[in-house]
């Protein structure tokens, strides 16, 4: 990777990053805030597909309504709990998250109908990880899509379709 490459990815991160802590920083629920659909309140699994067709291991993942927000879970031990960041269809989370530390940044939105939750990553030689995870409401589960960005490589996107389950 050039010199000139790397300067773009530090400047992407930084851009993504600022957008994160912004988000991160604004203040409590605000005229205009959309709550979360009832379609996406659940437990959800199924499997994706990455873009040369191979079927991946199974995908797992709660969605649970509170009183001002939602969490997203992710088996074993992630999750986040998202509440109004003072803009409509715009969450965030309140973790002391260390970013340049590792600790991932979450923040989440509501837009055509999908609710889109990012996760923004340093390691720790510097590069950035950021994914984004698309659930839109299909039938009785969601259709999911996620895509992967890592510095100095190409985007990784998969899909998939999640049936509810549980209670």
């Amino acid at each position: 990777m050039s010199i000139r490459e790397s300067d773009i990815d530090m400047r992407i991160l930084s851009c993504i990053i600022s957008v994160g802590l912004a988000l991160m920083a604004a203040g409590p629920a605000a005229f205009g805030q959309q709550p979360l659909p009832a379609a996406f309140d659940g437990m959800f699994r199924g499997k994706l597909v990455d873009g040369s067709g191979e079927v991946g291991a199974e995908f797992t993942v709660t969605i649970r309504k509170s009183n001002a927000g939602f969490t997203v879970s992710w088996p074993p031990r992630i999750a986040a709990r998202f509440e109004p960041a003072g803009r409509p269809g715009v969450f965030r989370t309140r973790d002391k998250s260390q970013i340049l530390e590792g600790d991932p940044v979450y923040w989440a939105r509501l837009e055509d109908g999908a609710l889109v939750v990012y996760k923004a990553q340093i390691g720790e030689h510097g590069g950035y990880q950021i994914y984004n995870f698309i659930y839109t409401p299909s039938g009785d589960g969601l259709d999911l899509v996620v895509r992967h960005v890592m510095a100095g490589a190409e985007p990784q996107i998969s899909s998939g379709k999640l049936n509810r389950y549980g209670g």
